[in-house]
């Protein structure tokens, strides 16, 4: 299992062409996200949004507040807790993020699961349940981290965004970090966010779920790729 930084997405996109449909190429809608499915993928009528990391990863540490900045606008976080990425043996070490093992996410519309597989101190933590493993290695057979899976269409490995604006900020500093509205973690984060909420949307959110000014031009920039 392997932590992935923002290269690769030209890989990804090689990898699946390789696979299933073989005429049909993924289209790389926004960000580092790219279109995998046609049809949402939904769990008792909702849509599912998987992510798949490591205590121990810095680029799952940095997607974590992103995942959770975009859930909250269409539902409620419970038991969220502060933890840690790695102290050794990573590019970026003891950045502060979310711990998700013991999160529950409740929302009329969504569905989150999220599988942690080691500890920050690198030892097997959780492990995917069959029809997760079968997901995760249709799309991603090497096994990278973090993974994230929205609506069952977009997928992305990897961080969003680098880890470092993290360097030298305690939880508690990077939640007020998130309370200026000029501030460049703040910014940072609500993009990579506001893009998770946008496909979230195009997967089929109700349209008066979708609004918000930075989701809504995402939604149409994701639209206008989808159709070209």
């Amino acid at each position: 299992m392997k932590s992935r930084g923002r290269d690769g997405v030209v890989s990804v996109l090689k990898r699946l062409r390789r696979r299933e449909e073989p005429t049909s190429r993924p289209v790389k809608v926004v960000g580092k996200f790219v279109e995998v499915s046609k049809e949402p993928r939904k769990l008792d009528g909702k849509l599912q949004v998987f992510f798949m990391g490591a205590e121990y990863c810095p680029f799952c540490a940095a997607e974590r507040w992103a995942v959770v900045r975009a859930l909250q606008k269409f539902g409620q976080w419970n038991g969220l807790k502060q933890t840690m990425s790695a102290a050794r043996d990573e590019p970026f070490l003891n950045l502060p993020t979310y711990d998700f093992t013991e999160a529950t996410y409740a929302s009329p519309q969504i569905e989150f699961v999220a599988r942690e597989l080691k500890t920050r101190e690198f030892k097997p933590l959780q492990k995917l349940m069959k029809n997760e493993e079968k997901l995760v290695r249709k799309y991603n057979t090497k096994m990278e981290i973090p993974f994230l899976l929205v609506g069952g269409r977009f997928m992305q490995i990897g961080a969003g965004f680098s880890p470092k604006i993290f360097i030298g900020h305690t939880f508690r500093q990077t939640e007020t970090e998130l309370k200026k509205i000029e501030s460049e973690i703040r910014k940072t984060i609500d993009a990579e966010g506001n893009i998770i909420a946008a496909l979230l949307c195009a997967s089929g959110l109700p349209p008066e779920l979708c609004k918000e000014t930075g989701v809504a031009e995402l939604v149409a920039q994701a639209k206008t790729k989808l159709t070209a």
